[in-house]
């Protein structure tokens, strides 16, 4: 898979280099600490996939791949969160935060082989269609909820709300120990709340949106949450 990695910084196209090295079915064509040269080359010279950051000073990433005639495949590489959101109205294939690991380098890199889905979130999926069944109790009822139903969480002190299409049940324990009782598919997205990923219609910056239910993004769980959101 030939690729092309553009930065105006050293440092962190240096870093793309040394990963993609580790890679077999990557192929550096070219790196690039100019984003006016790296346009140039990209409208001469087919590539699969552009390693791309995003805040550069001549032009930036969202404008050199708005300048593309023919569009490969983009991974964004960034130090700046905001920008995630934008990142996916544009179609990219993943959003990378600085500092990169290798671990998630290779992640976004494997959706390139499996039309955007790395074998992660496609056993991620796999989880999702399979029914399980919980079992919560408010007050003397105890309720059987089916996670596949299950919208969001709650917490309201000692107590957490658990939710679905139909009803909200009350139930006297910790976000932490509902977090316990269900299963990957969720994932929390502020100290108040945590929601079913599959059930998410909109992510923005600092909220996203189940149906009519706005639910915000804690500024520490901004970064888990917009990564998995990429995926």
């Amino acid at each position: 898979m030939k690729c092309v990695a553009i930065d105006d910084e050293v440092h962190a196209l240096k870093v793309i280099e040394l990963h993609a090295e580790k890679v077999e079915k990557l192929e550096m064509a070219a790196t690039f600490t100019d984003p006016v040269q790296a346009a140039d080359f990209l409208e001469k010279n087919r590539v699969d996939l552009i390693f791309l950051d995003i805040n550069m000073q001549s032009l930036n990433g969202f404008e050199l791949l708005e300048s593309l005639t023919q569009k490969p495949q983009v991974i964004f590489t960034t130090a700046y969160s905001e920008y995630a959101v934008k990142s996916y109205s544009v179609d990219a294939l993943d959003y990378l935060m600085k500092p990169i690991s290798f671990s998630r380098f290779l992640k976004a890199v494997n959706k390139a082989d499996t039309g955007g889905k790395s074998m992660e979130s496609s056993s991620t999926d796999q989880i999702a269609n399979q029914e399980r069944v919980i079992s919560v109790k408010s007050g003397t009822t105890i309720h059987r909820i089916n996670l596949n139903d299950l919208l969001y969480l709650e917490a309201d002190g000692n107590y957490t709300k658990f939710v679905t299409d139909k009803e909200s049940i009350m139930v006297l324990c910790t976000m932490k120990d509902a977090l316990s009782k269900v299963d990957d598919r969720f994932i929390q997205t502020h100290r108040s709340y945590a929601v079913a990923t599959s059930k998410v219609n909109k992510v923005e910056a600092h909220q996203l949106r189940i149906g009519d239910k706005t639910i915000p993004i804690g500024s520490s769980y901004r970064k888990e949450v917009l990564e998995k959101f990429s995926n």
